[in-house]
Formats: structure tokens, sequence, C-alpha cells
């Protein structure tokens, strides 16, 4: 009775909250022991793992990731997907294979490994082994904490996609034999508790539970090590050294080993390193006292590890980590661990680059970078910015990058460009001086026509390209355009109230849209049904601008008498002066604006006079198309539907202006800037995979 007493008090304990946590429930506890060879890049481990039932009945059986069986041979589903190649790497399918194999799983003595085997819950690949199902002899009650003891051996792959090594460099990431989620009934909207443990895709990353780490790796003393956590011990013995860190709430680990790397150390401090401007904006916008946002803040120490002939970007790398942990802070809330390290990953060893875990994440360096022109180009900083906040968006707020990837990618690439514009103005600026914003060139790599809506299954988009695009840049610019339709004082209260209440959890995306339609504006609802549930678009464009002098009445009046004109076909007609010199008179313009799409969005038009006059009118957007008669007092030089670009989902806002016969095209500076933009769509495409 006592038992059942305390298994019930545990499951209440872990049971939906009515607000958000201050600390995360914790569901496994992890004792890791790890041991390198990095000669043969062969790993044996042993991990003690305590997994505790969150409820919703029973559990007869348990669900692993092995995802380096992903590496094992080209009919797992991830090869199969891929083609080999991913992040514009290609598989070393020489030697380069790897994999994990469990060699002994017991639970109270019991060896469960007699029973398990392979299922491949998405595809049905047979030859597929990224999950293991094991049975076990008694079901685990809810409430109930399993402690197994696991032995398992694995192959390092080389270095393609997420993981591996090359040369003397190894990333450990998805490195262990790994339990999925057991969601209870209600977790996640779910009507039915059961188990979420997808393969590994070619396309998914990656969802798990909260808990606590301890992990020790040994290997031969030349390596430099960083890891998620802090160090909390180091023994040496016959040329190896065993490094252990721990790490509290958080639900995965990874670690890093080079015996190039150089290490570079600093501090955030919120006193110096939280601009005040910053601060004030925050402030005002979330309706809060500078005090109280401050509150939360703390020093976080920060460790680069970088290749030794990248020196030229410390100062990049560790100043746009500052300004990451100072942004985040202020607009969803405070990072609460009390380190980060960075690893900019060497030249040739890519396929590791922009990969996030809590703490510790990988970013870019490459010395073409550091050399004018190209140091113009905030790709190093936009990569730390990005990575590190992922440590948010599929961090703290634990989404299922399986299932929703935009909720991880897309708000992340939202911040992503908020806190690059923010800091560095222009994301790229050319030598000719034609600048554009992060946000300006994810609105060009959104705006392509797709075939899916944003919300899917990260395997089920027809193409790479269309997860590319509905997980990153397209989520991004339309929840920019909610955050325009909202007004920066709803939309940011709305934004950290998500982040505040789903911190510690696991959210949806419904959770996201609830906060997001709360305002009650019912184009925001529309959006997001059109465009995360749809494949709805909008384009205005400006179908016609004509403007011609008003001479008065001209023809026959009531009386049949001619006005302004002969009737009389014997006389030749007099020419008017069609160069116009004089545009003093009375001037009559047609314009013809239009909207294209289902998305139905207002728009501002001004319509512009030769005399710098302008005439502005708001449209709702409801109808296909509107017409506009002004007459006025000089000529009609320019139309223009949206002239502040607020509707950033336009499809192609090249379109959204029409000049007339008074006024000459566009400068070669503008021309100039589309070409800019078209070279950077190009460019960001390629780096969807790496981020």
């Amino acid at each position: 009775m006592k038992q059942l007493a305390l298994a019930a008090a545990a499951t209440l304990a872990l049971a939906l909250p009515a607000a958000a946590l201050e600390t995360p429930r914790k569901i496994v506890d992890y004792d890791i022991k790890v041991s390198l060879d990095p000669e043969t890049k062969l790993v044996e481990g042993s991990e003690t793992l305590k997994w505790t039932n969150p409820g919703g009945g029973p559990v007869g059986e348990l669900r692993f990731h092995l995802y380096w069986n992903a590496f094992r041979n080209d009919r797992s589903t991830f090869f199969k997907e891929s083609g080999g190649r991913l992040r514009s790497d290609k598989a070393d399918t020489g030697k380069g294979w790897g994999y994990t194999d469990v060699t002994s799983m017991k639970w109270d003595g019991a060896e469960l490994m007699k029973g398990a085997r392979f299922e491949s819950p998405d595809d049905g690949n047979p030859d597929d082994r990224t999950v293991l199902v094991v049975p076990l002899p008694r079901p685990v009650a809810p409430g109930e904490t399993a402690t197994l003891a696991i032995v398992w051996k694995a192959k390092v792959p080389k270095v393609f996609a997420r993981a591996g090594y090359v040369r003397d460099f190894f990333f450990f990431g998805q490195w262990f034999p790994q339990i999925g989620v057991y969601e209870a009934k209600g977790r996640r909207r779910h009507a039915e508790a059961g188990w979420n443990c997808h393969q590994y895709h070619a396309n998914s990353e990656f969802y798990a539970d909260w808990g606590d780490w301890r992990v020790a790796i040994t290997l031969p003393e030349k390596f430099v090590v960083g890891s998620a956590g802090a160090l909390v011990s180091e023994k040496k013995d016959g040329g190896k050294k065993t490094l252990t860190f721990e790490q509290k709430a958080v639900h995965n680990f990874a670690f890093t080993a080079d015996p190039r790397y150089v290490v570079v150390e600093d501090v955030f401090d919120a006193a110096k390193d939280v601009p005040k401007d910053e601060l004030a904006r925050a402030a005002k916008a979330l309706g809060r006292s500078e005090a109280d946002l401050l509150a939360g803040f703390h020093k976080v120490a920060i460790r680069l590890y970088r290749q030794p002939e990248h020196g030229a970007f410390d100062r990049r790398h560790i100043d746009a980590q500052k300004w990451a942990l100072a942004w985040t802070g202020l607009w969803a809330f405070p990072y609460p661990y009390a380190q980060i390290s960075i690893v900019a990953t060497p030249e040739d060893g890519t396929g590791a680059t922009g990969m996030e875990y809590e703490t510790i994440y990988t970013t870019l360096s490459f010395k073409w970078m550091a050399r004018w022109p190209l140091n113009r180009i905030h790709i190093p900083e936009m990569v730390t910015i990005h990575e590190f906040t992922h440590g948010y968006w599929m961090g703290l707020l634990a989404s299922n990058e399986f299932e929703e990837s935009w909720m991880d990618e897309g708000i992340n690439t939202f911040t992503e460009f908020v806190m690059v514009d923010r800091k560095y103005g222009a994301f790229m600026t050319t030598p000719r001086g034609i600048g554009f914003t992060d946000e300006e060139s994810n609105r060009v790599s959104a705006l392509t026509q797709d075939h899916d809506p944003i919300l899917a299954n990260s395997w089920k988009y027809a193409t790479e390209g269309s997860y590319g695009r509905n997980s990153y840049p397209q989520p991004g610019i339309t929840i920019q355009q909610i955050r325009n339709l909202l007004g920066e004082e709803k939309f940011w209260r709305a934004f950290r109230g998500y982040a505040e209440r789903w911190r510690f959890d696991h959210p949806t995306s419904e959770d996201f849209f609830d906060f997001m339609r709360a305002s009650g504006n019912p184009l925001v609802a529309d959006l997001i049904q059109k465009t995360w549930y749809g494949r709805g678009w909008v384009d205005f464009s400006v179908f016609t601008a004509e403007t011609h002098r008003d001479d008065g009445f001209t023809g026959f009046d009531d009386a049949g008498k001619p006005v302004n004109f002969d009737p009389d076909p014997k006389k030749k007609e007099k020419k008017k002066d069609d160069k116009e010199k004089d545009d003093k008179g009375t001037w009559q313009s047609l314009v013809t604006v239009g909207r294209d799409g289902d998305i139905e969005m207002p728009a501002t038009v001004v319509l512009t006079f030769k005399d710098k006059t302008t005439v502005t009118r708001t449209w709702d957007g409801a109808s296909d198309w509107i017409k506009y008669r002004v007459t006025s007092s000089s000529p009609l030089v320019k139309a223009e539907v949206d002239p502040e670009r607020r509707t950033v989902l336009d499809r192609n806002p090249w379109n959204n202006a029409r000049y007339t016969k008074k006024h000459e095209g566009p400068s070669a500076a503008a021309k100039g800037r589309t070409y800019a933009l078209h070279l950077v769509e190009i460019l960001l495409s390629t780096l969807w995979g790496v981020l």
C-alpha cells in the first residue's frame, strides 16, 4: 500500500503543469563511462540509466535510439533518404562507416537483450537499426523508476552528418543508447499514452526527456576535451586521462576532442554585457521594469574551442555569444546554466558544424572569411547566434524536432535575424556598399513557391529543399508577419509569455499559436491556418499606373455643341505639346492594385507625384483588386503598394511599384541590390543543412 501511495505521488508530480515550471520534470538520470581509441575509432561504453515512468499506465517495453546505426550501412533509412550526402558533405563509404551495438542490458539482474528487436515505426524499413525495442519481464508501474545497466560498443563514423571524426578531431553527438520519450496521456496534447521514438532520418533531428548527467570520458592525455556540463574531476594514468563532467536539467549530452584545440575563455556579466538601449527597449515593449528583467541574470563562463589558425575569429564568436545571452535573457528568459562551450570545427570537419545541445554547440570559422572584403559578411557571428539560441527553442523549450521541426528551426531563424540585424545592421555589405539585412536574405529564401505546408513530420516533405524552406525561413518570416500584424507590445509580450510558460517543458505548435491568437486579431488566426496547415501565399502588385493632363470637358455637350474641339473634318487637328513642359494644371491618374493568393492582408498604397506630394490610401486587401482615381495639380510618377514592406510574406515584392512616363525606372543601385539578394538566396539555401 505504501509503495502504491509513493508511486501515485510520483505520478502526480509528473502530471501536466498548469503554469510555468521552475525546473524540469526529471525523467532520466544517466551515469555514463566511455573510452575512445582514437587510432581504431572504437568506443566502449557503459551506462547506468534511471528511467521513471511519467504516468499513463504500466509500460511493458522500452524503446531506445541508436543513432549511429544510421551510418552502419547503405540500407539504413538515413542513407536511403540522403543518398549518402548531407550538408553538401558526402559520406565516406569506403572506411567511414560507424555503428552502435548494445551488448548487454540488465534490470534487477535480468538480461533484457535476449528478447530485444529492431523496429522501424516510420517507414517499415527492415534494415534500419536506429530504434531498439526492449521487452521487460514485468511492466514499469506509473511513477516507478527502473534502473538499467547498459553496456555497448561503437565505431565512430567519418564525419559528414552532425557527428564523427576527421583526422584526430572528434565530435560525439547522439553517441550513446538513449531512451525515447514515453508521453503520458495529455502530454503534447496526445489522446493516449505511448512511446515517441522515431527512426533517424536524413532531415530529422531529435527529441528527448529531461534529466541529470554524469559522464566520464577516457582517452589519450594529448586530447583537449570540450563538453556539455562542468568538469568535476580529472585523473591521469599510463598516458591516458579520465575527465568527468556533470550537468543537471538537460535532455542530451555531447562532447568533442582534438589535440589541436586552443581554448579561449571569457565571462558574460550582465552588468557589463547587457546593452542599456536594449534593456530599455525590452522594458518598454514588455511592460516590465528594468530591475525585473535583470533579476534572473548571472555570470556565465564562456569557453571557445577553436583551431590554431582561427585566432582572428575569437572576439567575433565571443562578442556574438555575449550579445545572444543578453538578448535571449531579455526577450525570452535568462540563461539558466553556469557555462557554455563554443566549438569552432576544423575546416575539413564541417559535417559537425551547426549542431546544438544544451551548454555546447558547434559553429564555423574559415580563414578566407577573415580577409577583406569577405570579413564584411557576418556568417560566423550569425551561426554562433543561431546555434546558441537553439539551446532555447530545441533545448530549454524541448520541442519535438522529428515532428515539428519549425518549432526549433523556424523560431530560431526568427530570433536569429532579429539579433543579427539589431547588432550588426547589414548582414552583408558588398564592396560597393550595397548591404542587406539577415531578415531580407531570409525573405528571399522563404518566398520561393513550395509544395508543402510549414507543419509536417520532418521526413515527409516533398524534397530536402522543401524541408529546409519550411523549417527555417518560411516559419521565421511568417512569425515576423505576425509581429507586424500585432505590433511590438502585443507580439513581444505573447512571445515572452510563450517562452516562460513552456520553459523546461515539451510544447507543441498549438501551444505557440495559442499565445499568438490570444490578441483576438482575426488576421493572425487566418494566417496561421493558411501557412502552417496550408500552402497559403500572397502577392501584392500594381497592375496599372496612368496619368494624363485634364484639359477640361471635351466633346459634345447636352445641347450638341462641340467643346474644346472642332468637328469640321476638313480642318486639321491641332497637335498637342507632347513634351508637356509645363506640368501645371489639373491631372487625372488611375491606379489599379491587386492581390494574388489566398492570404488576406491589409496594405498601404502610396501615390507619388512629380511635385513630391503624396496621397496615401489604406486597403484592407479583402478583394482581389482595387482602383484609385485621383485628381491632382501634378502628374503621377509612381504608384506603390506596401512601400514599407510590412507584408513580409509578399511573394514578389519586385512588382509592388510601377512608374509612369514621367519617371525613369529603378536606379542601378536598386538593381544591384536585387542581384545581390538573389546571390544570398543561393548561399542561404546551402546553409539550411548546416544550421
